[in-house]
């Protein structure tokens, strides 16, 4: 088995998350009962680190946090979690926040920044050493744009691979395309990057960087010779918050750990899988020894 843990970074957002489940979503101008409301940890960035520190990787944090009770217990999380926060540093405002609603099997979420908007590219420049030294460095798209394109090409320059998950969807300079190692959209954001092109298209165009998540779907590559589609886990999901977190901290450790892609896509689609059946973005996360006993683990994904 491999043993070896690879250095992992995640630059990106920290959120606490305000969740309302209901039956059903409110209409515009409606007011409906909800069942429950829990606060808990989110944040794409801090989702996707303690996804891969929860599966055996050393996960280091580079983000902001604000100054007030809500960075002081996330703080807390990551260190429960084995994530470093050498890379996290408080700035004169309000913690990154998102307010969630579970309805109907789906979610939707309005993300308010705050200090995630702080993590600027002169920020980055005394983490220089820490890019240069791992293995792979994972970036989202809620904090600052030019700290993206400034992390993606000082990697670019020194060797170290890549992986964005480019949420929220939004445009991205073809040069950041270019020089990331991988990429990984869903079919929305995949829709706005690559508006006239079907995933075929796309993906034989950027053959082993291009990897669209399809949700139920499962998600779909080409690997230099052909389109590959790897399958979903079929499951019945009772939340679906931070099912994509999941993924992309579970690819992360896959690639740093040997397995080739279609490997680590699979890995990734059931760590995916077992996240939905639980409540929450990053409690439904599962840990190796939880991905280990599922009966669709693969012996030969060789991780220990």
């Amino acid at each position: 088995m491999i043993t070896m843990k690879k250095k992992i970074t995640v630059v990106g957002s920290i959120n606490t998350d305000f969740v309302v489940t209901s039956d059903r979503w409110a209409q515009p101008g409606e007011t409906i009962i909800g069942r429950s409301f829990q606060t808990t940890f989110g944040g794409k960035g801090g989702n996707q680190a303690i996804a891969a520190a929860k599966l055996g990787g050393e996960v280091t944090m580079i983000g902001r946090v604000g100054q007030d009770v809500f960075a002081d217990e996330y703080l807390n999380n990551f260190r429960e979690h084995r994530v470093k926060t050498d890379g996290v540093e408080k700035v004169d405002t309000s913690t990154g926040s998102a307010y969630i609603t579970v309805a109907q099997q789906d979610n939707s979420i309005i993300v308010v920044p705050g200090a995630n908007d702080y993590l600027q590219p002169e920020d980055i420049e005394e983490y220089q050493e820490l890019l240069k030294n791992c293995d792979l460095v994972i970036l989202q798209q809620e904090t600052p744009a030019d700290t993206i394109e400034y992390v993606v090409d000082y990697c670019h320059r020194h060797g170290v691979d890549t992986l964005l998950n480019p949420a929220p969807a939004r445009e991205i300079p073809q040069a950041v395309i270019d020089q990331v190692t991988y990429l990984t959209p869903n079919e929305t954001e995949f829709a706005l990057m690559f508006p006239d092109q079907s995933y075929e298209e796309a993906c034989a165009q950027y053959p082993k960087k291009l990897i669209i998540t399809l949700g139920s779907d499962g998600a779909v590559f080409n690997n230099g010779q052909e389109h590959i589609n790897v399958p979903a886990f079929v499951v019945k999901p009772i939340d679906t918050t931070g099912a994509g977190d999941t993924f992309n901290g579970a690819l992360a450790v896959a690639i740093t750990s040997g397995m080739d892609l279609e490997e680590g896509m699979a890995f990734s689609n059931l760590a995916s899988s077992l996240s939905v059946q639980k409540f929450g973005a990053q409690g439904g996360m599962p840990t190796l020894t939880e991905m280990r006993l599922h009966p669709d683990y693969q012996d030969h994904w060789n991780l220990s």
